[in-house]
């Protein structure tokens, strides 16, 4: 028997991002990865140090008569702000930006429910038993991979020649002689699902695969790994449409363009408020907001590229490879035996029916109470 392998579970984000306590939520604000800092403090710089060339431009280097000029410009600049309606703009770009980009993830494929078929109906312990299934599930996951390094920089960094697949044993060396051999007239992804219907023939003709509802449910399990594979590359295709997305990024920096002039403080006149003397805090806000939005939506746009919110595709392929080897190397021939498991004591039970629920969920209470009865 084969020695276990050992399977990582990164949970480390999802355990940080769970916390509702006051410390979490504290230490959660204060992260730079994946936070709303590190995507707009460049324009976040650049905003303020152009405000504050125009506010010392304003008060140290105008005259009386410029000074009436920049506040018609001012007055001209906020009614320009009140006109671009930036909720609504990034609230609906966001939303579907954000919907498309959890449909990706829905969409990449999982080999878990292949796997538990394969065992089901091909349940030989013999050798030749074993390689059917192993040839087959590796066949999904090789077509899953070469879609992959298509599709995803970080894929295509791992394993950046079909040599490197054939190394990590996701590629025989004779189908990468087969795959070499055909003109790569369009992505060919695909192919080893031309592989894994034949080799899958070739198990009911040897009788390895008797059960023909067996070889349909297969199929169609095989079918809709294959058809999420073309979704992913679908929606690495079509994108969403530049012009929308030109739309809300010209809004979003012509807004702050005018908030240069809009929100400078020329006055007891100006329509800003006092506390926005010298620092504008809620324009600052504003920016952090609106920008961030703005960014969030782009980062999103290509979940497989190499941003920090991207999909860690690379830990996913070594969780499907691990999975598939402990599922059919290990776990396969580690079963417990079947045995009742019913409690012979029935005098327990009704002992035990006696508890309050809010103990039963504790088994220290629990125990507590029991020896109390």
């Amino acid at each position: 028997m084969s020695s276990i392998p050992s399977v990582h579970i990164g949970c480390d984000e999802m355990d940080k991002g769970a916390m509702s306590n006051n410390i979490g939520i504290g230490a959660m604000l204060l992260r730079w990865k994946c936070s709303v800092y590190k995507v707009v403090y460049r324009e976040f710089l650049v905003f303020l140090v152009l405000f504050g060339i125009v506010s010392a431009i304003y008060r140290n280097g105008l005259n009386e008569d410029q000074k009436r000029a920049f506040h018609e410009s001012q007055t001209f600049f906020d009614n320009y702000t009140k006109l671009i309606s930036l909720p609504f703009l990034l609230g609906f770009y966001v939303t579907i930006v954000a919907g498309r980009w959890w449909q990706q993830y829905m969409t990449i494929p999982w080999p878990d429910k292949l796997m538990l078929t394969l065992q089901m109906y091909v349940p030989g312990k013999d050798e030749r038993s074993r390689i059917v299934r192993r040839v087959l599930l590796r066949r999904a996951l090789l077509m899953l991979t070469l879609l992959l390094r298509s599709i995803s920089r970080a894929v295509r960094r791992r394993f950046p020649t079909l040599q490197d697949l054939v190394k990590n044993g996701i590629m025989t060396r004779t189908e990468k002689q087969c795959y070499e051999s055909i003109s790569p007239v369009v992505n060919l992804f695909w192919v080893p699902s031309t592989w894994f219907t034949s080799t899958l023939n070739e198990a009911v003709r040897d009788g390895i695969l008797v059960d023909p509802a067996g070889n349909k449910l297969i199929m169609e399990e095989f079918l809709e790994f294959r058809a999420n594979c073309g979704a992913l590359w679908s929606y690495n295709w079509v994108s969403i449409p530049m012009v929308y997305t030109q739309v809300c990024t010209l809004a979003t920096y012509s807004y702050f363009i005018a908030c240069l002039m809009a929100r400078q403080y020329t006055g007891p006149s100006s329509a800003v408020g006092a506390i926005d003397i010298y620092f504008p805090i809620g324009t600052v806000l504003e920016l952090v907001f609106y920008v961030g939005l703005l960014k969030v939506a782009e980062q999103m746009k290509n979940p497989f590229g190499d941003d920090d919110e991207d999909f860690d595709l690379n830990f996913l392929l070594t969780r499907h490879l691990k999975t598939v080897h402990l599922g059919l190397d290990y776990l396969n021939d580690l079963v417990p035996p079947m045995k009742d498991d019913q409690p012979s004591n029935n005098k327990d039970i009704r002992q035990q029916s006696r508890v309050p629920i809010s103990q039963i969920t504790h088994p220290t209470r629990f125990k507590t109470a029991s020896t109390k009865t």
